[in-house]
This record gives structure tokens, sequence and C-alpha cells, in this order.
């Protein structure tokens, strides 16, 4: 059976009838919230006339070489696509079988819901063709795919002090501001890991993680298969093969 495709517009145009997660004043952030996200992938859709997904695959993913990343795993990949874990309550691994953002744990249909915010699937070699089009400031083998000025946006700082202050119990982002849709690090001192002003990335549900520092031209990717947001410093580790699909969930930014 198909999978009808759910547009995204239909959501939104009832959840912008429950409010910002900004004040009047645009001096308090909801961190929770990735809302934010999915609106710019309505936009995409309203504007383009296409799903985010059909989007992503023709402006992104096609000229990226990006060939294992998509919003599901087809049966022909299945194979590969990892067994993501979780800590239980004796602080040893198991299998994790929940769902977690409407996304299915198995990959193995076509989503119906293409979130501008999480939900894709990918690895390690294809993630690295997108950040290293960043650190090039939109070019990838010689072929502008981003405009230099839509980099730069993505990339820079965008909170108020005041907008600020809502993130300062996430310790993960002490001496980090939000950008348009990644963390750029502008207080190196107060981080709790060693990084360059400037450094911008994020990190996904299932424990992705992705940094790319300017000023050294280095870029930093992770892809532990293990529930990140209560991940152990110590059980963060890169996997060596670039054959294996990854959820990377949520935040990453294709726009």
């Amino acid at each position: 059976m198909r999978v009808k495709k759910l547009r995204k517009l239909r959501f939104h145009d009832k959840a912008g009838d429950c409010g910002s997660s900004h004040d009047a004043g645009g001096e308090r952030q909801d961190r929770s919230c990735p809302a934010g996200a999915d609106v710019l992938g309505a936009v995409v859709e309203a504007v383009t006339g296409v799903t985010f997904g059909e989007f992503l695959r023709e402006e992104f993913f096609g000229p990226l070489e990006m060939p294992d990343t998509d919003f599901y795993v087809p049966q022909e990949k299945q194979d590969r696509l990892i067994v993501p874990y979780m800590w239980d309550a004796e602080k040893k691994l198991i299998p994790y079988k929940g769902c977690n953002l409407a996304i299915m744990n198995d990959m193995a249909v076509p989503n119906a819901f293409e979130s501008g915010g999480a939900g894709l699937a990918s690895t390690i070699d294809d993630y690295a063709h997108f950040t290293g089009m960043l650190m090039a400031k939109g070019v990838y083998k010689g072929k502008r795919l981003m405009g230099e000025r839509t980099v730069e946006f993505l990339t820079t700082g965008a909170l108020t002090p005041g907008q600020r202050r809502g993130m300062d119990s996430w310790l993960a982002l002490e001496g980090h501001t939000y950008g348009n849709l990644m963390r750029v690090l502008t207080e190196p001192g107060r981080a709790m890991a060693m990084g360059s002003l400037g450094e911008y990335g994020w990190d996904g549900w299932e424990g992705c993680y992705f940094a790319n520092c300017p000023k050294e031209g280095l870029t930093i990717l992770q892809m532990p298969a293990v529930h990140a947001y209560h991940l152990p410093l110590t059980a963060f580790w890169a996997l060596g093969t670039e054959r294996c699909i990854f959820c990377l969930s949520a935040y990453l930014v294709f726009y």
C-alpha cells in the first residue's frame, strides 16, 4: 500500500494557532521545541511545490553524492542499518525498540511526514560530503550548491542575550549561542569541551554528532548508535565503517 504524504502546511496551519516559543519582547527561547525547523520545511514545500524529501534529493543529496541519505532505508539496504542502543536501569546497553519524533525505528517505509528537523538516515561518508560543502562556504567539487551568505547566515549566532539565558541549564551548550538551526561557539573558555571560536554544528537524538571548526579547517563527525541524551562521555566513539547506515534523527540542516 502506498503511503500518502502528509503535507506539512496542513499541520502548521493549525500549529500557528498555538503561539510562539518567544515572548512578546523576544527575550525567551524554548530550546526543547524543534518546530521552527519543521516550519521551514513547510515553507520549502510551499515555495517549490514538491515534498521536502524530493527537494532534498534533487538539491542536496544528488549533487552531494549522498546515495545512502533519505527519510527511510529501502529493503536492499536494511542489512546495513545499525541497531540503536540505550542504557537500562542497571546501566547496561540494550537494544532501543522505541520510536522517537514519529520516526519508525526500522525506517523500512517512507515517512508519511518528512520532518524539517528530524528523521534522516545516512552514513558517515555521506554526511562528510555535506559538512565539507558547508566548510567550503557552499561549494562541493567546484559547484556552488548554497550561496556563501546563506552559509554564513546558518553558521552565525542569532540569539539576543535574553534568549541565551534560556540555554543556561543546558550544560553541553555552555559558551555557545544558537545560530540559524545550529549551535555556534562564542566563548570557548566556558565550553565543556575544547573548541575554537566560531565552531558550529549539531547532533542527533541517537548519538550522531557534527562540528565544523573553520579556523582549523577541521570537521568532527561521530556516529555512536546510542540514545544520546543519557550517554556518558566515555561511550562516545567514532565507528570506522563507511557502509553502516545510521539514523541521524534531529537537527540536520539541509535548507
